[in-house]
């Protein structure tokens, strides 16, 4: 069986990712129409928050069954609570978004009753580097289009892209390019 997964204020890299690794289906949800057009550009189904409540849309494309996996990117409780709520049996919510915020859940309701499990997930380790570069040499994982904006090595582009960050901006990747 195929899996369906979730990627909530998506990354694009985590949209090509799961097609990758077997997803039939791919649900961004994000805020940003400028990334849900990109995530649908990738196969993703667009879902924009807001506009929709996501939960309902999830339970509505899925005919109530909930997703198998999720992956919570952004680090808001509101965000963690709605990708908890759309698992299926047995889903798997994994959060990686940073944050020292905590959010309500209750373990009967959404953990035990649904076998379910919440799990936290760094980015990226060092030794999964060989997989992705070799899925990127292979064609299955496209980084053009990714890197948004390169900035200077000043701390007031530095502070300004971290105040983007925080207000939700288009920004995908930002790199920071030393003068």
């Amino acid at each position: 069986m195929k899996l369906r997964c979730l990627a909530w204020r998506f990354g694009i890299l985590a949209v090509q990712l799961a097609f990758a690794f077997g997803a039939s289906c791919v649900y961004a949800v994000d805020i940003q129409p400028s990334k849900l057009g990109l995530a649908e550009k990738f196969g993703a189904v667009p879902i924009d928050a807001s506009r929709v409540d996501p939960v309902e849309a999830i339970q509505d494309l899925t005919n109530g069954r909930g997703v198998d996996a999720a992956l919570e990117l952004i680090g808001l409780p509101v965000v963690m609570d709605q990708a908890l709520r759309c698992l299926g049996v047995q889903g798997r919510l994994a959060i990686a978004g940073l944050t020292d915020r905590t959010f309500e859940f209750g373990p009967y309701r959404h953990l035990i009753n649904n076998e379910a499990e919440i799990i936290g997930v760094s980015d990226h380790l060092l030794s999964e580097n060989p997989e992705l570069i070799a899925l990127v040499l292979d064609g299955r994982l496209d980084l053009s289009g990714v890197v948004t904006r390169t900035i200077p090595l000043e701390a007031d582009a530095i502070n300004d892209t971290l105040d983007r960050l925080e207000h939700f901006s288009d920004d995908l990747r930002v790199v920071i390019k030393p003068s």
